[in-house]
């Protein structure tokens, strides 16, 4: 890490930057180095004010590289902001934030994953609050049987999920599904769902138009008028053992709450469809987690 951070100093000291750049890790695997250059378009992250989706793919992961910019500089950063992919197993686990090899993370965590790291992480204020993530049943467009299935028909049906995705592994234990726990990667629950070997998966709505979403030629959909609420805000976690840690986290902090009281994160958001205005009236099928007592 100092080695890479030494690198990119002298590379922006001979660009004419005087001041040496803030790196913001991201997962290597999942690395939109690429959609966030095109989604940028030339504009600086300041000129955003339009965070519809112009790439495919999941956008969430963009807008949030975008609001944490300008969290940071509306907090009074003025560095140069580089970032530097990482494998996810150094990202995901918190080790290098921990021991302050690195100073925070491009993404957003759940804020359940992080509450034995206190000690050693400063967390920030919810990107997402508790109560506006919600995520969608989707199976194989081609199984048309199961497009229009209703709540009192779920118990017939399997659900893939990874019990290390602590959020989702809950909220679908408040359901009726009957889950099939893999640990593995997100493409292969994918692929089981795809041969039938479950019926559904639990995935983010997609920001197409129809919800559709399409994975290596290889349609999905949700199960029309049912979504699932994920019982857990979002946060970004800055290292406390990093020198520039403190100053980090309070400048965020307060470029945060100038984003939300300025309506940029509920714009984001929505815009992005990641708060997906489509299925606002779909029936939520764990509301009891929500609102206890409401079936």
């Amino acid at each position: 890490m100092r080695y890479i951070f030494l690198v990119l100093s002298l590379l922006f000291s001979s660009l004419g930057f005087a001041k040496p750049p803030m790196v913001i890790d991201i997962i290597q695997s999942e690395n939109f180095t690429h959609r966030y250059q095109n989604f940028l378009n030339g504009r600086s992250v300041q000129e955003v004010n339009d965070f519809h989706a112009t790439t495919k793919g999941s956008h969430i992961e963009i807008v949030e590289m975008i609001l944490l910019q300008q969290a940071l500089i509306l907090g009074g950063i003025d560095k140069p902001i580089v970032f530097n992919p990482k494998p996810s197993v150094n990202i995901l686990e918190y080790s290098d934030l921990i021991s302050g090899d690195s100073l925070i993370l491009a993404r957003s965590v759940w804020h359940e994953d992080i509450l034995n790291y206190r000690g050693s992480l400063y967390v920030s204020e919810p990107l997402v609050k508790f109560g506006e993530y919600e995520a969608g049943l989707y199976v194989a467009k081609r199984n048309l049987h199961l497009h229009n299935i209703k709540k009192n028909q779920l118990d017939n049906l399997t659900v893939v999920a990874n019990p290390r995705w602590k959020v989702d592994w809950r909220a679908l234990h408040n359901t009726e599904l009957n889950i099939v726990s893999f640990i593995g990667p997100w493409e292969t629950m994918l692929e089981m769902v795809e041969t039938n070997v479950v019926d559904t998966m639990l995935i983010n709505f997609s920001v197409s138009e129809t919800l559709e979403l399409n994975f290596e030629n290889r349609l999905y959909v949700p199960i029309n008028n049912l979504k699932v609420f994920l019982p857990d805000s979002r946060h970004f976690v800055v290292s406390k053992r990093h020198p520039e840690g403190k100053a980090v986290f309070e400048a965020l902090n307060k470029g945060l709450a100038i984003l939300r009281e300025n309506g940029t994160i509920e714009k984001a958001l929505k815009q992005s469809g990641f708060i997906n205005e489509k299925v606002t009236d779909w029936q939520t099928i764990n509301i009891q987690m929500l609102n206890p007592g409401q079936k």
